[in-house]
């Protein structure tokens, strides 16, 4: 799993035809994704509610660690005034 820190209006692209924008961050997160029609984008909590949960998120869920990655702090290289 690959973890980014992003801000509003940074995109993130997935192969060639798969581009994911965050419109707003903060305590809600809004995020655009434009790909092809014929790929299937659905909620989590959606397929969870239909029992078809797909084998990637029952994997993520059944990590040793479920609590959300949380992103360790960088010591500044900067020398202190």
């Amino acid at each position: 799993m690959l973890a980014l820190s992003v801000q509003s209006g940074d995109y993130i692209t997935i192969g060639s035809d798969i581009v994911v924008q965050v419109v707003k961050s903060g305590e809600v997160t809004r995020l655009a994704i434009q790909a092809p029609r014929e790929l299937p984008i659905q909620r989590a909590k959606h397929l969870d509610e239909h029992g078809e949960t797909p084998d990637c998120i029952q994997r993520l869920r059944k990590h040793k660690d479920p609590k959300p990655y949380r992103f360790k702090q960088i010591a500044s290289k900067e020398p202190s005034v």
